[in-house]
């Protein structure tokens, strides 16, 4: 029974720490017209596609997430109108513009993050280069965002590890128990 059981605990307790990534969308809600009023994406697995749409807005879309150093972030927005993209850091410092570096009309934005934080990125339409009200718009829009390394992730609440520890322990005592009974029937009886 010990030997089914041991293998069979490992994999429960690595079943319990894993948890499948999926993308994190996230649909854009006004107003977010400015680096102050960013919407804000607390958490995200790698990857955050932001459903977001100019269509009677001029104003530019502003989104808020956390980035850890060393990532390299890909941006790119996909599928009408002709976008653009500005990239700020944790400060609200511009630090990457693009407008048709992707396929088409399409802007990508590549860069290596140099330091952890909420970074910021802004959408908005050509040629709105103040990233305020203008340019082309009228159209919907699906801004990708991707990194390596995720950030503000989920991690198992207390109870499932206190669930975890108290199988763990129970595991052992039964285990105790069972080698005291061991050894006290194998003493000679005087």
């Amino acid at each position: 029974m010990t030997k089914r059981l041991i293998p069979a605990l490992a994999a429960l307790m690595a079943l319990a720490s894993v948890h499948a990534a999926a993308a994190v969308i996230y649909t854009e809600a006004e107003p977010n017209s400015s680096w102050a009023t960013a919407n804000l994406i607390p958490g995200h697995d790698g990857s955050i596609i932001v459903s977001g749409s100019r269509v009677g807005d001029p104003s530019a879309d502003y989104f808020r997430f956390p980035v850890i150093a060393g990532n390299t972030l890909t941006a790119t927005v996909c599928c009408s109108g002709d976008p653009m993209l500005r990239l700020f850091d944790p400060a609200g410092t511009a630090v990457a513009t693009d407008d048709d570096g992707g396929p088409g009309l399409m802007p990508l934005i590549i860069y290596n993050i140099p330091t952890s934080g909420y970074w910021t990125i802004a959408v908005t339409g050509w040629p709105d280069y103040s990233f305020s009200s203008g340019g082309s718009y009228d159209w919907d829009y699906d801004l990708t965002l991707t990194m390596q390394t995720p950030a503000g992730t989920v991690i198992p609440e207390p109870a499932t590890w206190a669930l975890i520890g108290a199988g763990l322990a129970g595991f052992a005592l039964r285990r105790r128990r069972k080698g005291v009974a061991t050894r006290s029937s194998a003493r000679p009886t005087m």
